[in-house]
């Protein structure tokens, strides 16, 4: 029988918030389906998403209202124009445990979670759509994608990234010529994510065209997903951050780069309400040993600014 789950079960399967679970159905990514007036999702359904491909195969996507999940939309408009804060960035330990001590901080404010990867969530600060973003990439690409604005970037921690492969290496995957070889296949990131964004960019460098890489047109939206298509051989590479592989003893990991994870500001918010308390965290004591609890995440820079 072909098992059904709710939002929220699929959410704690690929452990991501259940208002993104709603936003890959709207996009039409993961399937779905309306038995009576609840939500479900197929195990048909599921496996689609993690394999990348299209939702509609079978069915339609769930047509929803003109409205995000949870009134999101009207929390982004309240909080644009109110005392609340928009922090974009992709689910990550740091990022959730800073907004929830901005909620018991003495001198916090409400904060709405936006789950946008390092691209989007850099042009909607740029347009102003976020008070603050999550950037998983060096300092010197920051400025590129934010012309004209002066950034405070606050060094959240450093991480590694590099390929998940099979235990073993079997096919002996060490750098970005070897995505080349006929006999190996890449399970790529969607655009503006860190990991494609730092593929394109090393592909660039070693002269190698998107084309003559098998599976570099399949995106998927986590690295979850692209590290669960080669743990079951859908691939045999993908590039993502070293943290994800310590779900699996039957993966490994093949370093490339150490990048930092900012958050990112205008500077002039500096002095605005809220955005003091984020800096007190993140440079607290407490912050430092709640990342350092949590696997691939370097602490020895968190805490330092960068002007930009």
């Amino acid at each position: 029988m072909n098992k059904l789950y709710t939002a929220q079960e699929i959410a704690d399967k690929l452990k991501i918030k259940k208002t993104t679970v709603y936003e890959l159905i709207k996009r039409g990514e993961l399937g779905s389906s309306k038995i009576g007036k609840q939500l479900r999702i197929s195990e048909e359904q599921l496996n689609r998403y993690l394999q990348g491909g299209d939702a509609s195969v079978s069915e339609a996507p769930l047509p929803f209202p003109g409205f995000q999940p949870e009134s999101s939309l009207l929390k982004r408009d309240y909080l644009l124009y109110s005392n609340g804060l928009i922090i974009s960035g992709q689910a990550s330990p740091a990022l959730e445990y800073l907004i929830n001590q901005m909620a018991v901080h003495p001198n916090g404010l409400p904060v709405l979670h936006s789950h946008l990867n390092t691209y989007n969530g850099l042009y909607s600060l740029y347009f102003k759509k976020v008070h603050a973003t999550t950037a998983g990439i060096l300092p010197e690409h920051i400025p590129a994608l934010l012309p004209g604005m002066s950034v405070a970037a606050f060094v959240l921690y450093e991480y590694s990234l590099g390929f998940y492969v099979q235990k073993g290496n079997p096919k002996n995957i060490l750098s970005v010529s070897d995505l080349k070889r006929p006999d190996v296949a890449l399970a790529n990131r969607e655009k503006g994510s860190t990991g494609r964004m730092y593929l394109d960019i090393l592909l660039k460098d070693a002269k190698i065209l998107p084309d003559q890489i098998n599976g570099y047109q399949k995106e998927l939206v986590s690295d979850f997903s692209t590290a669960n298509a080669v743990l079951t051989s859908q691939a045999d590479a993908a590039l993502g951050a070293e943290s994800v592989i310590f779900k699996s003893k039957y993966l490994d990991f093949i370093p490339l780069q150490q990048l930092p994870m900012f958050l990112v500001m205008e500077t002039e918010s500096l002095n605005r309400p809220g955005f003091s308390a984020l800096a007190e965290i993140i440079r607290s004591s407490e912050f430092r040993t709640a990342l350092r609890l949590q696997n691939g995440c370097n602490t020895s820079r968190t805490g330092e600014i960068l002007y930009l």
